[in-house]
């Protein structure tokens, strides 16, 4: 259908939910609540409409040329009706659950309005139908997310929400420079008419991509630029970290497919090079996460592997070209089932926190002990995320799987690597297991730390919500065909791929799975229990191994940034005192006149001259008007102190982060300008 309006309706609407839901909220706290709900279940039921018809193959567009220059695009075909609708699902879930969390919150109506307009630019990702409007809607969502990670306005969350803004500016940037790269065509050119890359060389395209693959990357929290994820993950409310977990990560994702089915799809380093960041991402976030004794943490660490096993379906469908059919499937299911498991499992975290306002496992321990719904609920999300046959978890990792032995098989040289990157697949498949273990079993299971909580520690709604959710993962699990299956065929004309049919409990899944367990069991043992915990008399312990200095940001990225940013400094000193140096050098050779005299310390000489200027005037004054009140100030002295202690401000500003800051959204913001009203239609 011909533009749409519906389209349309689903992103504006919330902007308009979010300014009622602030300024009612500024009166009344529970009004920008329920605002905040109704506006996401009123952006649900769109996305169902849409949704159904393009169930029914009759896809959604509205297209705009009069808009941002270079026109707005949005189109709801099979996968992106389908995100779009799994993304308002969730924030209609998250707002129902922030009626418990924010019984006592503070800045509830700030953290409703940036909700709501994060909703609004999520969703125009999911049905951009350009790579202009895809980015647009993108860096709207990075910056209007900020506030999640700053809510709470501690030392901590102001320096998680500080690392969240360099990473968002500096994908943000790099996006920017990407898409100047391009050509016009390329970036204009929509995604269902398909992207027209017929005579231009590939090796041009590949710089752009990975430009904005750095803006991309970051978002979903790949490596290396996953370092504002264990940070911010931690600090933000839980409705809000489920939301960063299990939409914009996949916000992320979405612009990484686009890369590389509709531009890179026959550039075959390409792919090797999203198959590689997955595999890293993959191992390093499973790592994270069975280092860390902090609830949430252990969770970011695991959205990071879960991403890296995403990407690696990602690389893998790139590389299997047209055999990559099952890779398609399983990538496609596990971003649905990663975002299921997520909100899941952070939405029990909250209800941990929320009673015990703490997040460390030897302050948490036991706290599960009598509650069957919390318990059956955090149990379907571990093990769905671990991949235990019978749940969701297992087919999509089985089909990631199976996918990667299938490219092994077609490597006449150099499977030894890719045979390496399958233990590696295994491995974070058994860490995944392990992490989930050492927290399900502090939980559950370990002697309470703390008294029992008697108040009802989650409202009916919500529990009605994260019980559906927890059922949902047998159901996809036991009839995996019906509903995984469908979610794949539903997601097969933008996946541009031919989807074979697919043996979910195969015997050489099932062995799959099975050495994941194995290794996770045995990782749980002897490292969990053995090196990373210990027991005593008032139950088991467990200390942080990992050193305060170990952290890439602070090790690598503050120092490499200071460096670029003094040499950029050094180099624009030099371009500005250089027309200086050369009128001097050519006063002394040419004309043989000594230069200015030494200007008062502290002073230059334009100080030193509109000083002796002022003094003359004044001298001038003095014998005059003011005979009888002569003014004794010596201007020079006093133009050149008030330049020593502006320098000195300057000095101190410069050296902050927000000057920093300041400078690229002023960069930012006069590059867009001129590419919104300057840049010819």
């Amino acid at each position: 259908m011909q533009n749409n309006v519906l389209l349309v309706l689903a992103v504006v609407l919330p902007l308009a939910g979010a300014v009622f839901a602030y300024f009612g909220g500024r009166k009344r706290t529970r009004i920008a609540l329920w605002s905040m709900l109704g506006t996401a279940a009123a952006v649900l039921a769109i996305l169902t409409v849409l949704l159904v018809q393009s169930a029914r193959g009759g896809a959604a567009s509205y297209t705009n040329l009069n808009l941002c220059v270079l026109g707005l695009s949005l189109y709801a075909d099979g996968f992106r009706a389908l995100y779009a609708w799994i993304a308002a699902l969730l924030w209609t879930i998250a707002a129902v659950f922030s009626f418990s969390y924010f019984q006592n919150g503070k800045n509830i109506p700030r953290y409703a309005f940036f909700t709501l307009i994060t909703l609004s630019s999520a969703i125009g990702v999911f049905l951009s139908d350009q790579l202009l409007t895809t980015i647009m809607f993108f860096e709207v969502m990075s910056l209007t997310s900020y506030p999640w990670v700053a809510h709470d306005e501690t030392p901590e969350a102001m320096r998680a929400a500080q690392s969240y803004l360099w990473i968002a500016i500096i994908g943000g940037m790099c996006m920017l420079m990407g898409m100047l790269l391009l050509p016009q065509s390329v970036i204009t050119a929509r995604y269902s008419a398909g992207i027209a890359t017929e005579g231009i060389d590939s090796a041009k395209l590949m710089l752009p991509c990975i430009l904005i693959l750095i803006g991309f990357g970051a978002k979903a929290g790949a490596f290396p630029l996953h370092v504002w994820l264990p940070k911010a993950y931690p600090v933000a409310p839980a409705p809000a970290t489920a939301l960063l977990s299990a939409v914009l990560s996949k916000a992320g994702v979405f612009g990484i497919l686009i890369l590389s089915v509709k531009l890179m799809g026959e550039v075959t380093a390409w792919h090797a090079l999203i198959f590689w960041i997955g595999v890293i991402t993959m191992v390093l976030g499973g790592l994270l996460a069975l280092m860390a004794v902090n609830i949430k943490r252990i969770l970011a660490g695991s959205s990071m592997s879960q991403i890296g096993f995403i990407l690696l379906g990602v690389g893998l469908y790139g590389l299997l070209s047209h055999h990559g059919g099952i890779a398609a499937q399983g990538l496609v299911q596990h971003m649905v089932n990663h975002s299921l498991f997520k909100m899941i499992l952070f939405l029990c975290a909250g209800v941990v926190v929320m009673n015990l306002h703490q997040v460390n496992l030897d302050d948490v321990r036991g706290f599960g002990h009598g509650k069957p719904l919390l318990h059956f609920v955090f149990l379907s999300g571990m093990l769905g995320l671990a991949g235990v046959p019978l749940c969701s978890g297992f087919a999509s990792k089985s089909l990631l799987h199976e996918s990667l032995l299938e490219y092994i098989a077609l490597q006449p040289d150099g499977a030894w690597m890719y045979t390496g990157a399958e233990w590696l697949f295994l491995l974070s498949g058994g860490l995944t297991l392990a992490y989930m273990l050492k927290l399900y079993i502090c939980l559950f299971w370990e002697k309470p730390a703390l008294q029992a909580i008697k108040t009802p520690y989650l409202s009916r709604a919500s529990a009605v919500m994260l019980g559906g959710m927890a059922a949902a993962v047998w159901v996809f699990g036991l009839f995996p065909s019906v509903f995984l299956g469908g979610i794949a065929n539903l997601s097969a004309g933008f996946m541009q791929a031919e989807l074979p049919a697919v043996r979910y409990f195969s015997t050489e899944n099932l062995l799959g799975a099975a050495k994941s367990i194995g290794i996770g069991i045995l990782v749980y043992i002897l490292i969990v229990r053995g090196l990373l915990s210990k027991k005593t008399e008032d139950g088991r312990l467990y200390p942080n191994y990992k050193p305060a200095w170990l952290d890439l940001e602070t090790l690598v990225y503050v120092p490499l940034l200071k460096a670029v940013l003094a040499v950029i400094a050094a180099f624009s000193w030099a371009v500005a005192a250089l027309p200086d140096a050369v009128i001097s050098g050519i006063r002394r050779a040419l004309l043989h006149v000594r230069a200015w005299r030494v200007p008062m310390p502290g002073g230059n000489r334009f100080t030193c001259a509109v000083g002796e200027s002022l003094n003359s005037f004044v001298a001038f004054l003095n014998k005059t008007a003011l005979k009888n009140h002569p003014t004794t100030i010596d201007f020079s002295c006093a133009l050149a102190a008030g330049n020593q202690e502006f320098r000195r401000s300057i000095r101190r500003l410069k050296r902050s982060v927000s000057y920093t800051l300041l400078l690229f959204c002023i960069g930012l913001f006069a590059v867009l300008s001129y590419l919104l009203f300057w840049v010819p239609g």
